[in-house]
């Protein structure tokens, strides 16, 4: 082991910024389609006594259009999609195509307190020991609404059906709030969710949009974890830059991944630094792929020395799934290089 993996303390202080300086390591073995069947025992090898910090659980949310257990329910889709209008995340089917509907959508909700979908969590913190555990799901509200609505019809209900929107958005609210409260039975530290509100230029929604839809839905999920003593990451790829300062007033404790090439890493660290923390994200789009092992240390060091500041508020991570056109040796120099 390179070094002793950080304490749960440790952790908390660098995310509420009044600890010693650490900076923990989490989503950093975040292994894109691919990579482990290229690289087999290799990979593992390279990464063995890289430490985890982060205890990450994951539960086993609903499905979209099918179910991920033996219960067929377990699913926001309320009918058979055979045939139906599919999406891009993941070829999805189109859950409500029609908003007369939405009544029969709403009534097959899923239960949050589905059996067995918590076990994975027990397992995993089982192992915790004294570090920082996070309690994970993807898809808040954004990417739950396009996946749901699929992308080119959320597009328009941004201007054409608001009320639609909240109505889903208040739902799904009130669902989160068991999860999030069957994390915290866990022993949840925090709560990993995400939305990629940005495309490479700029937000997907005017922050117009952002502000009278979104807002007040962040701010009642914040709240709710905050009540129950935990923090809140947000993973949002893109430029999320107009979005920033709602994100903070609605209490975000921690941003992944700030992504280079979309956001300025240094004006985000030097405008929002101090108010909130960054998960910060190595590039895996062209640094990790494309430069030479000593170039992804010098990029590693140059982010920290971007975000760090005095008692932490800084973590460090991939940006998002490594591909299998990254050097292994160019793997093993970033891990390298975020526990120095």
């Amino acid at each position: 082991m390179l070094r002793e993996p950080l304490s749960r303390e440790q952790v908390i202080g660098s995310i509420e910024r009044n600890g010693d300086g650490s900076v923990p390591l989490a989503l950093h073995k975040w292994w894109g389609e691919g990579l482990e069947e290229k690289y087999g025992r290799a990979l593992a090898e390279a990464a063995r006594d890289i430490p985890e910090d982060i205890c990450d659980a994951w539960y086993t949310p609903p499905g979209y259009d099918t179910s991920p257990v033996a219960n067929p329910e377990y699913r926001y889709g309320y009918r058979d999609y055979t045939g139906a209008e599919r999406h891009s995340i993941g070829e999805s089917a189109v859950l409500l195509p029609d908003w007369e509907e939405l009544d029969r959508f709403l009534d097959h909700f899923p239960d949050p307190n589905e059996p067995g979908n918590f076990a994975p969590v027990a397992a995993k913190f089982a192992q915790s020991g004294n570090r920082y555990r996070l309690g994970c799901w993807w898809r808040l509200y954004h990417e739950a609404f396009w996946s749901i609505r699929g992308m080119e019809n959320l597009m328009l209900d941004y201007y054409d059906n608001m009320d639609g929107l909240r109505v889903l958005g208040e739902r799904l609210l009130a669902f989160y709030k068991v999860i999030v409260d069957r994390f915290r039975q866990a022993g949840c530290d925090g709560i990993l969710t995400s939305d990629d509100l940005g495309h490479q230029q700029g937000p997907m929604m005017s922050p117009a949009v952002f502000h009278e839809l979104y807002f007040p839905l962040y701010k009642a999920f914040i709240d709710h974890v905050h009540d129950r003593g935990m923090h809140v990451f947000l993973h949002s790829c893109g430029d999320n830059s107009l979005l920033m300062e709602d994100l903070i007033a609605a209490g975000l404790d921690v941003f992944h991944p700030v992504q280079k090439g979309a956001m300025d890493t240094a004006e985000t660290a030097a405008r929002f630094g101090g108010r909130i923390s960054f998960l910060a994200g190595v590039d895996v789009q062209h640094t990790l792929p494309e430069a030479t092992p000593n170039e992804v240390r010098e990029e590693i060091r140059r982010m920290k020395a971007t975000f760090r500041r005095d008692g932490g508020g800084l973590l460090l991570a991939m940006g998002n799934g490594i591909m299998p056109d990254s050097p292994l040796e160019n793997i093993r120099a970033a891990l390298e290089e975020m526990c120095q």
